[in-house]
């Protein structure tokens, strides 16, 4: 039992491995599969933000060459004017300034309406000190009047000839040409790009009219992934409602953030789209496992069983030895006194009653370790030849009539009308049936009634002895045919062991039934040969008794 236990311990723990191995390779090679899609992904973005960095680094060297020319480096009104007339349609800008140290206005063109003065007083607050210090910047977003308006600053220093800076050019861009560049980056159905500044305000975004003014909630997204380097954040869009994965990355020429966004549906697609073409060998990994799996199981199995089997031949083999010791100690017990008996009387002859119990202890002794022997090994291989059933079951019941007598008993045997035959051992199928029907008139009372019956039951010959005895409990039924074991006096408990075995031998089979106080049915079925038919109409009825 304790190997047992064990056994189903260690196959349970097998089985969880395996399952955890396969769970564990599943999981990792879905994230293998993500920080793929997550790295071509990245790829993508790296892209659209290498056009808008492409985009200021444009314009960024146009500026710094228009501050770096003759008339916007004199700080003269007019040669300043003429240099920026000859530069804005090249530089695409919508208005373009030169500023002196004192943040005085020395010469401008471009758009006024909508833009404010072309250096609003917040821009000069907030950069126009970086760049004296001889730094470009790009400003953040600037909103004057409508969203149409938007716009961002380019700021260069201007310098004269020993690089002291001696003014500012500032060139204001709509956010509408900034657009313009990042949609050069195709994305793919359901994806987008957003650009936020420094200060979480939106550049560009498909749906910049929804937005702005920009939510408190959806500012505070965007300032967490100015806060943020990971690099990846998942968010509830509130435009939409659905949860979406935000993957985003730094432009080198401007304190902005390029962020790309997707729904998490979409990516998980993604991802499973891209293990469908491993899914069959993952499938076909599974089946190996879990034939593997089932061999392994398989051969455990039969071991638990081997061992059963080991286990329960042991205990026969207890049982056995336990019975023959009993049985045998018995009739040596009274040899053992009577020799003793004889011994303290040497000087007289032993009595002829005392000789003959020794003698007949001595006989049983000998019947005791035949019978063993006939349930170990038969004496001689079964002489299979066909059996007339109905013949033998008659010349049965005939060596049966002095017992019948005794109690007054009678049998009644029924045959079919056409009779029945089988395969086998005519003396050894003799000796079941005797131990059988001695066993039924033993236990049928005073004018006890036997019946002897043939018929046919799942394909085989059935042959039914049917008593009224007292019958026999559902526990004893349960032990009947095992060795030593016995409800009579003087039973050995060796005779339905063999009747047991016989049969089986035969290909037959032996089944109980039996009710207390109704009586006890034995149905020896052995199999059927030639084309006779059991008929259950009676041919022949054989009584026998006082």
């Amino acid at each position: 039992m304790l190997s047992g236990s064990k056994n189903k311990m260690v196959s349970k723990m097998v089985g969880t491995i395996l399952i955890t191995i396969i769970g564990g390779l599943i999981v990792n090679y879905f994230h293998y599969q993500y920080r793929i899609v997550m790295v071509g992904e990245r790829d993508r973005l790296a892209v659209a933000a290498n056009y808008l960095d492409m985009y200021f680094d444009t314009r960024l060297a146009g500026i710094k060459m228009l501050a770096a020319g003759p008339g916007v480096k004199s700080l003269e009104p007019e040669l300043a004017r003429s240099d920026l007339l000859a530069a804005m349609d090249v530089l695409g800008v919508a208005n373009v300034a030169v500023y002196d140290r004192n943040s005085r206005l020395v010469a401008g063109l471009g758009q006024t309406s909508g833009a404010g003065e072309l250096l609003p007083e917040q821009e000069n607050n907030k950069y126009f000190q970086t760049v004296l210090s001889g730094e470009a910047v790009v400003s953040d977003r600037m909103v004057y009047g409508s969203l149409e308006h938007a716009y961002i600053s380019i700021l260069v220093p201007v310098t004269d000839g020993s690089d002291h800076v001696t003014g500012v050019l500032a060139a204001h861009v709509p956010v509408q040409e900034i657009s313009k560049s990042v949609v050069q980056a195709q994305m793919p159905e359901n994806q987008y790009i957003v650009v936020i500044d420094s200060n979480a305000q939106v550049i560009h975004h498909p749906r910049l009219v929804d937005l702005y003014p920009e939510s408190a909630s959806y500012k505070q997204q965007f300032t967490r992934m100015l806060n943020n380097t990971s690099g990846i954040m998942e968010f509830n869009s509130f435009l939409d409602g659905l949860d979406k994965v935000f993957i985003y990355t730094n432009l080198s020429s401007a304190n902005w953030r390029m962020i790309m966004v997707m729904p998490l549906n979409a990516l998980h697609a993604r991802v499973l789209s891209k293990s469908r073409e491993d899914a069959a060998s993952f499938f076909f990994l599974a089946i190996c496992l879990g034939l593997l799996y089932g061999v392994w199981c398989q051969a455990k199995r039969h071991e638990r069983e081997q061992e059963q089997l080991r286990m329960e031949r042991l205990v026969c083999v207890n049982q056995l030895a336990a019975g023959i010791a009993h049985e045998i100690r018995n009739p040596l017990t009274a040899i053992k006194g009577f020799i003793q008996l004889m011994a303290r009387r040497n000087d007289r002859p032993p009595r002829a009653e005392h000789l003959d119990i020794i003698v007949d202890e001595i006989g049983r002794i000998d019947s005791l370790i035949s019978e063993f022997q006939m349930l170990a090994r038969p004496p001689k291989e079964p002489l299979f030849e066909k059996v007339n059933i109905c013949k033998l079951l008659q010349d049965v019941t005939l060596l049966m009539e002095g017992q019948l007598h005794s109690k007054n008993a009678a049998v009644t045997v029924i045959l079919p009308v056409l009779g029945c035959t089988t395969v086998g051992d005519i003396c050894q199928l003799k000796q079941v049936f005797i131990n059988l029907l001695k066993n039924a008139v033993e236990a049928v009372p005073y004018e006890g009634q036997v019946i002897v019956a043939i018929s046919r039951q799942q394909g085989m010959v059935a042959i039914t002895i049917e008593d009224n005895g007292n019958g026999i409990p559902r526990e004893i039924v349960e032990k009947l045919g095992t060795p030593f074991f016995t409800t009579k006096e003087c039973g050995t408990g060796l005779g339905l062991s063999v009747c047991y075995s016989i049969v089986q031998n035969h290909g037959g089979r032996i089944i109980v039934d039996s009710q207390v106080g109704k009586g006890t049915v034995f149905t020896v079925l052995l199999p059927v040969t030639g084309d006779e038919s059991v008929l259950l109409t009676v041919d022949e009825q054989c009584r026998f008794g006082v």
